[in-house]
């Protein structure tokens, strides 16, 4: 089953079968959110291995450049001191371990980023796929919010429902805003000493 189908079914209204749109709308965004993240967060170890991988790169470059210099030395060595060549030979091995140990681990981190890049690719398929998902539980539940339309207004018809439905938005937002912008309850408007004034001035003047 989709991941819209086992959203859609969790979210069945056990009453009549139907199903809240806003609902599934609120967990596809979260979904969209959380696999977003989790995008990221594949990303973010991606990027942790190239800069492992890159360093692990100049280092065996740099041990490959005094590896050469080595060789050439012992095989000086060779011809005159065969101490000097031995102690420039125990050098050298320990050059060549370090270099087979960090060619072992750039290997392996090679697998790991390969690893991390399927995932990520994957991850991203899967967001593209709850996106669209989103998309057509957007569209239900326009489709849903109009048809109400129709049913609760009588004078509303396919044609001009489009129309209904966006004034019934207007006006919700309003209220949104309305809700926003009305002073909070139970604090009293403040009044300034030119308004007191002002007000006794009135009333003295209006009195016989």
């Amino acid at each position: 089953m989709s991941v819209l189908g086992q959203v859609l079914r969790s979210l069945q209204d056990a009453k009549d079968g139907g199903l809240d749109s806003e609902r599934v709308c609120v967990q596809l965004v979260q979904d969209c959110r959380h696999a977003e993240q989790h995008m990221t967060g594949l990303a973010r170890q991606c990027e942790q291995l190239r800069t492992v991988l890159a360093t692990t790169t100049d280092r065996r470059q740099r041990l490959g450049e005094r590896q050469a210099g080595l060789e050439q030395a012992v095989l000086a060595a060779l011809d005159g001191d065969d101490q000097q060549a031995h102690t420039l030979a125990e050098t050298l091995a320990e050059l060549e371990n370090e270099q087979e140990g960090l060619a072992a681990q750039q290997a392996h981190d090679e697998k790991r980023l390969a690893h991390y890049r399927r995932r990520w690719h994957e991850a991203e398929r899967h967001y593209h796929d709850l996106c669209r998902q989103l998309a057509m539980a957007n569209t239900t539940r326009c489709v849903r919010q109009t048809m109400a339309a129709i049913r609760e207004h009588p004078a509303v018809t396919l044609v001009n429902a489009k129309q209904a439905l966006a004034d019934i938005r207007a006006r919700e937002r309003q209220q949104h805003t309305d809700d926003e912008l009305a002073p909070a309850g139970g604090e009293p408007r403040r009044h300034s000493a030119d308004e007191v004034l002002a007000r006794l001035r009135q009333q003295r003047n209006t009195r016989p």
